[in-house]
């Protein structure tokens, strides 16, 4: 299942596509592969993941019985999510003194800023 966080975070021409680019990728209708969506890593190992939108096209991820993705920020270009990366991990590292990104979003979502 593929899900947003609620207080989603956008970066270049992304921000003024959220609402399409989310519903795109909601109705697994991609029409263009070159948006970007930063989420929680997949592997205990990762700080964050990087997919590109073509990326849900595979049949793994249409499966109701896929693994769950938490998509935290869009982009559209691999330079700008690798930026929106960057800030988010500086954001955590700020404001919790850890890397750990899904316990900052998921246990303190009051104190997200949404740049």
């Amino acid at each position: 299942m593929i899900t947003f966080h609620e207080k989603l975070r956008c970066i270049g021409k992304a921000k003024k596509k959220e609402r399409k680019i989310r519903k795109l990728v909601e109705k697994r209708k991609l029409r263009s592969l070159k948006y970007y969506c930063v989420a929680f890593p997949s592997n205990k190992e990762n700080i964050l993941d990087i997919y590109n939108m073509g990326e849900f096209l595979f049949a793994h991820y249409r499966k109701d019985t896929s693994e769950d993705v938490h998509i935290i920020g869009l982009a559209d270009s691999r330079d700008d999510a690798a930026e929106l990366v960057r800030e988010i991990i500086d954001e955590v590292y700020r404001e919790s003194g850890t890397f750990d990104v899904e316990r900052y979003f998921t246990d303190a979502g009051d104190h997200l800023s949404n740049p």
